[in-house]
């Protein structure tokens, strides 16, 4: 594993996403592959950066989850203390916080400085699928096997809320921006957006086909929301009025939990996610083009991630490596 700091700039203040393009510029960042992380002994689930961009973290079948340098790639710290694998992690807004959730039916959450376990949550039947921090870090969502969401209050470790969500496992959960709502998706083929003060259900949206819906994310101005399905297709949605304004096509998944999400690079918006034939897919998201592909895993790439304020993105896989990529035109070392 090369540890060499690159040199790399950040970039202006994030743009947001916008259904209309005002020019045809739109600069794709030229992600080359800077370093190739390993260290997991079994295929990494997920990997996702810290909102202050000083870390990246990821989490593995082989219970653990490793902290990295974002931009050297040097390794920090195992987290051990789950009992089965791990499907999925999230940061809490201060960057110092982990929330783990585990086939052990537990979630964790980890204080990333001393690398101790601070809290236990138990409550959920079946295994925990997927874990979401709210943006103000009191409230962590997380979904299962067992069809349900709940809530929970960090500061005592409790369930604030069950929400008997859907009619399969819950595969993915996301807060909003300003944590009023969150969206959960399912194997049903149904995304549900709800009040979290209240736990109502506020809209149900829902393909023709049908098909499981494995990841879902709000766009970071709060107005759309994309989500993976296995019929090999991501989709933007605009929620408020129940309606599928893109779909993104040219990897596989027809198998696999697959994550997806927003770039924000050089004043535009991309579409980034993995796929089960070893690539990373980067679309356009306006044109819905394939404006990218990452090319290195061996293997069926599950997790995706893209750093909150550089030309940098992540991948992970069942090859069991963390991969990051680098925009070649910052000026890195080669």
């Amino acid at each position: 594993m090369s540890t060499q700091e690159p040199s790399s700039s950040v970039q202006p203040e994030q743009a947001d996403i916008k259904m209309t393009d005002p020019s045809n510029a739109r600069t794709v960042p030229n992600y080359a592959l800077t370093y190739t992380l390993k260290g997991h002994k079994m295929g990494v689930s997920s990997v996702k950066f810290s909102p202050d961009g000083a870390w990246l973290a990821s989490c593995s079948a082989d219970q653990t989850i490793k902290v990295w340098h974002a931009k050297t790639g040097k390794y920090e710290q195992t987290l051990e203390g789950h009992m089965a694998g791990i499907s999925d992690i999230d940061w809490a807004p201060d960057s110092l916080t982990l929330v783990s959730g585990s086939d052990d039916k537990t979630l964790r959450l980890w204080d990333v400085v001393s690398g101790k376990m601070l809290r236990l949550l138990r409550g959920h039947h079946n295994a925990v699928y997927t874990v979401a921090f709210s943006p103000r870090g009191n409230i962590v969502a997380s979904g299962s096997y067992d069809e349900a969401v709940r809530l929970w209050d960090i500061r005592s470790g409790k369930c604030m809320k069950t929400l008997p969500a859907h009619g399969d496992p819950v595969s993915g959960v996301h807060f909003n921006r300003d944590g009023t709502m969150i969206v959960s998706c399912s194997h049903d083929g149904l995304i549900r957006i709800w009040d979290v003060t209240t736990g109502q259900c506020l809209r149900t949206l829902v393909e023709e086909d049908n098909a499981p819906v494995m990841a879902v994310k709000f766009s970071p101005n709060g107005k759309y929301l994309l989500a993976g399905t296995q019929d090999s297709c991501v989709r933007l949605w605009d929620y408020h009025r129940g309606k599928c304004l893109k779909t993104y096509m040219g990897h596989k998944n027809d198998k696999y939990s697959i994550f997806s999400t927003f770039i924000i690079a050089n004043g535009s918006c991309f579409v980034m996610a993995g796929s089960e034939n070893s690539d990373v897919f980067i679309w356009d998201i306006q044109t819905k083009e394939i404006v990218h592909l990452l090319v290195g895993h061996p293997d069926v790439v599950l997790g995706v991630d893209s750093h909150p304020t550089e030309n940098i993105v992540a991948s992970c896989g069942l090859d069991g490596t963390v991969m990051v990529w680098m925009d070649s035109a910052e000026g890195l070392d080669e």
